[in-house]
C-alpha cells in the first residue's frame, strides 16, 4: 500500500493488479528469515499434495441423483420428469426401479441396483412410432422360482484333473476291497 500512495485514481483494477505483481515478483522470491528459504522455493521442495481432476464422465456420473419409480405393468415403462423410458424386459420383473440421471441431460439414464449402486444398464426413451405397429415380442410368464442348472456331466476342471492323473500312470490311491461289505 505504502507503494500505491502517490497514485490519485486509485481503482480496484488498479489495486488487484498491483497486489498480484507484488506477490509473484517480489513477496514469492524474497528470502525468508523464518523458513531460511524463499516461499517458492520452500512450496516447490515440498511435498506434492495435489490430487488430479477426474475425467469428465466421472465428474458427470458424480452430479447425478438417483430415484425409485415404479414400473407399469402393462409396458414394462416408467415416466421420469414427463418422459417415458423403456425398462429392459430381463428387469420386468422389478415392481420398483431405481434410476440414476442428471436432471439436466437425460439422454444417459441408467438403471441401478438400489443395494450397491451398480449400474446394470442404460435405460432408453420410449420409441412411441417404433411401438405404434402393434408387433410384441412373446414374453415368457416371471417366476420366483430358481430354475436347476441344466446337468453338464462332469466339469471340465475336474475332467482335466482326472486325464491328467491317469497319464501320470500311479495306481488309485484308494481301492475297495472285495471281502467288505459297504455300510
Amino acid at each position: 500500500m505504502a507503494m500505491l500512495e502517490g497514485e490519485k485514481l486509485l481503482t480496484l483494477d488498479l489495486l488487484n493488479q498491483a497486489s498480484q505483481a507484488w506477490v509473484e515478483q517480489e513477496y514469492h522470491r524474497t528470502l525468508h528469515s523464518e523458513i531460511d528459504a524463499t516461499p517458492l522455493a520452500r512450496y516447490l521442495a515440498g511435498p506434492s499434495v495435489r490430487r488430479d481432476c477426474p475425467d469428465t464422465g466421472t465428474l458427470q456420473a458424480a452430479f447425478r441423483i438417483e430415484v425409485a419409480r415404479r414400473q407399469r405393468r402393462a409396458d414394462g415403462t416408467v415416466s421420469l420428469a414427463g418422459i417415458r423410458f423403456e425398462i429392459p424386459a430381463s428387469y420386468r420383473h422389478l415392481p420398483v426401479v431405481h434410476l440414476r440421471y442428471a436432471r439436466w441431460d437425460l439422454r444417459h439414464v441408467d438403471l441401478v441396483d438400489p443395494s450397491t449402486g451398480v449400474v446394470l444398464c442404460p435405460v432408453k426413451v420410449l420409441d412411441k412410432s417404433a411401438n405404434a405397429d402393434g408387433q410384441r415380442r412373446h414374453l415368457a410368464p416371471v417366476t420366483t422360482e430358481a430354475l436347476a442348472p441344466p446337468s453338464t456331466g462332469i466339469a471340465p476342471l475336474l475332467r482335466q484333473l482326472l486325464a491328467d492323473y491317469a497319464a501320470t500312470g500311479l495306481p488309485p490311491a484308494y481301492l475297495p476291497s472285495a471281502d467288505k461289505e459297504p455300510a
